[in-house]
């Protein structure tokens, strides 16, 4: 059974993962996963650490990210063990200035695991969705209807 805090505090691990971003720190970034993590970026790129993590987004956000801030939106959370939960988010990025950023975002999906009380990101990948054609009616269904996805 999850506690009544366990949503609040993975919500919790977007927003610091958001906060280090914008905070153009990497440390920050990589602050709410697991030491061990698994990191796909919207390249394919890997990395497993929390340290690789944290390099990785110190050079991403000195460089080609460098004056964006970002955004999330939390789609969705889903409980498969009390201690194991699936999170969908959209990430939404725009310069500082508030304007539109070349890349507007990605859909990402992280498992989430609770280890000794504290939730931490075990898994996050990161995709830019695209678009084409529908395949046909159960696909345009789903598009439309999000909470059926699964």
């Amino acid at each position: 059974m999850t506690e009544p805090n366990d949503e609040k505090a993975i919500r919790g691990l977007v927003d610091a993962f958001v906060d280090g971003w914008n905070a153009h720190d990497g440390a920050a970034c990589a602050e709410p996963f697991a030491a061990d993590a698994d990191f796909t970026a919207i390249t394919g790129l890997k990395a497993r650490g929390r340290d690789l993590i944290a390099r990785g987004h110190n050079e991403i956000l000195s460089t080609i990210y460098r004056g964006t801030r970002n955004s999330a939106n939390v789609q969705g959370i889903r409980f498969l063990r009390p201690d194991v939960a699936v999170v969908d988010v959209i990430f939404t990025l725009q310069k500082e200035n508030g304007e539109p950023f070349e890349l507007r975002g990605s859909s990402c999906g992280m498992v989430v695991t609770k280890e000794g009380g504290k939730w931490s990101i075990a898994v996050l990948r990161n995709m830019i969705p695209f678009e084409r054609p529908a395949a046909g009616p159960l696909e345009r269904e789903l598009k439309t209807d999000t909470r059926r996805a699964s």
